[in-house]
């Protein structure tokens, strides 16, 4: 997968396209080989970042300081790291957005 890489077990690295300023927050597909996300806040100060790692950290049921930017923080190509999810949750997370 493109969008989605196993880094060590239970860390991850998502792939995604973040559109920010949106109506609301939603993951919106796949996108160019990334995961496509709208965010509401606005990419000004940071906020559309924090916000985006809090969106990601409740679709995972992990918590926030789990969800991390590793690299793009000023740019809408963005690689997320999350670190400590089992499995199970990325395979229930990478086929819903395969569907």
């Amino acid at each position: 997968m493109q969008f989605l890489e196993k880094m060590e077990p239970g860390s991850w690295r998502l792939r995604v396209r973040v559109k920010p300023g949106a109506a609301r927050d939603e993951i919106l597909g796949l996108h160019g080989g990334r995961i496509k996300i709208s965010i509401k806040a606005p990419p000004v100060d940071g906020k559309a970042n924090k916000t985006l790692c809090s969106f990601l950290s409740r679709c995972l049921g992990v918590g926030k300081k789990q969800v991390f930017i590793e690299r793009g923080r000023g740019s809408r190509n963005k690689d997320i790291l999350v670190r400590g999810v089992p499995e199970s949750v990325f395979e229930a997370f990478k086929q819903a957005l395969e569907s």
